[in-house]
């Protein structure tokens, strides 16, 4: 056999190995009884919170006139009790041990917040609850992105569409403190509020440049795979997924306008790749490689969004960000309930693009960024060349355990600002 021939053949074993470990993996929607030490720490962080916030959140309205305050730990109250309910049950399931009690800490809190009435307290709930649901967002939904526990990816997704509603109503009333919308720890006191401007981030222009680029690739693909795909479930998924990056796209275009940011107009290199793979791939090749890819890409993608919605105090990147979890955590569930979606394809890595030199600069250009996981682009190359080649089973991998640093925060911080203008976003 020539150097040529020799060549093909180990690109054609390697292809055939690592498709058996993608392709051929164990389906994302199959249970899983394996809990792993991210999932235990999800599992537990949760519990924690729920030990302070609802017993905080079920006496804001006796202690408040505020009517935003008291509607929003009503309902807070009532979103982390059901919370609780499920995960305790999901914990009896996997055998997961919980905390029984609230912290010392926790309990310090409950006590501190139970001695404020009035404006005082109203500014202290509202900061302190919305920096906490901040962090529990962020690892909330790196949980529901990663993990391959079919249990704790229905009590992760319950949480951050809950979180997503809570935050919201909370930032609506005017009173949360910018520390609020830091993941760091700090302790201080809250005095006043003042409106913040429209100062552009650098991590605001880098999660609107982000989502731009994943709607360029994703609502062409979806257009071809609703039209060419075999499998009618996987038609009408992509079908609703190429209708609502259009949605998602107008979000993110809107939000540019009004912050100043110039978005591209191309795709990443890679991002094309994929692209192309899908294009290349017909049958039920198409149907795997289009699912993989877009649920890979969307889980690569959501806790850069996430940690830009809990921390930005730009108020129209916010709308763009909760546009962009929104539709991200719900083509998640659509492209897994194909069946398709493999174990592998829920493994994630931070996007990362190279950042403006200044906020009045162009951003990056799309062949100069990297959004994309080499593990996307692997599949997307292997895939194609190894086409009708793979076995139909191969052994089953674990997802990454990426974790995230996510302390959540129970103390107030300074530079008294309000982090919505009136009407909120």
């Amino acid at each position: 056999m020539g150097t040529l021939g020799q060549h093909a053949a180990v690109f054609t074993a390697l292809s055939i190995a690592f498709l058996g470990a993608v392709i051929g993996a164990v389906p994302a929607h199959a249970q899983s009884t394996e809990v792993q030490t991210s999932d235990r720490s999800f599992m537990v962080s949760l519990r924690q919170a729920n030990s302070w916030l609802v017993p905080v959140s079920k006496e804001a309205p006796a202690r408040t006139t505020n009517a935003g305050i008291s509607n929003a730990g009503r309902d807070i109250f009532e979103g982390h009790s059901r919370l609780d309910v499920d995960l305790l049950r999901a914990a009896g399931e996997l055998g997961v041990v919980l905390p029984n009690d609230a912290s010392s800490e926790h309990q310090s809190l409950i006590n501190e917040m139970a001695g404020r009435t009035g404006d005082t307290h109203d500014r202290a709930y509202a900061t302190i609850v919305r920096q906490a649901q901040g962090g529990l967002l962020v690892m909330s939904v790196q949980a529901r992105a990663t993990t391959q526990n079919t249990t704790i990816r229905t009590l992760a997704h319950q949480t951050v569409q809950m979180l997503i509603r809570t935050m919201t109503t909370l930032e609506n009333t005017g009173l949360v403190d910018p520390s609020a919308l830091e993941l760091v720890t700090a302790k201080a006191q809250v005095n006043a509020v003042r409106v913040l401007g429209q100062n552009i981030e650098p991590s605001d222009r880098e999660m609107l440049v982000l989502l731009m680029q994943h709607s360029l690739w994703q609502k062409p693909a979806s257009r071809e795979s609703s039209d060419r795909a075999r499998d009618a479930k996987v038609r009408k998924v992509a079908g609703q997924l190429a209708a609502e990056h259009t949605q998602l796209a107008t979000a993110v275009t809107d939000a540019a306008g009004k912050i100043g940011v110039d978005l591209p107009a191309e795709p990443t290199t890679e991002q094309k790749s994929w692209a192309n793979a899908i294009s290349s791939s017909s049958g039920e090749e198409l149907d795997r490689m289009y699912a993989n890819l877009s649920r890979a890409a969307d889980g690569s993608l959501i806790v850069q969004v996430a940690r830009a919605r809990a921390t930005t105090k730009n108020v129209p990147a916010r709308v763009a960000a909760q546009t962009g979890l929104t539709l991200l955590l719900k083509h998640m569930l659509l492209l897994e309930g194909t069946g398709l979606v493999k174990a592998n394809s829920l493994q994630m890595t931070d996007p990362a693009i190279a950042q403006p030199k200044s906020n009045s600069g162009p951003p990056p250009q799309p062949d100069d960024s990297s959004t994309s996981v080499g593990f996307l682009t692997g599949i997307a190359v292997l895939v194609v060349a190894g086409a009708g080649t793979c076995g139909s089973s191969g052994p089953s991998a674990t997802a990454a355990n990426t974790t995230v640093d996510h302390p959540l925060i129970y103390r107030l911080s300074p530079s008294p600002t309000d982090i919505s203008p009136p009407g909120g976003p």
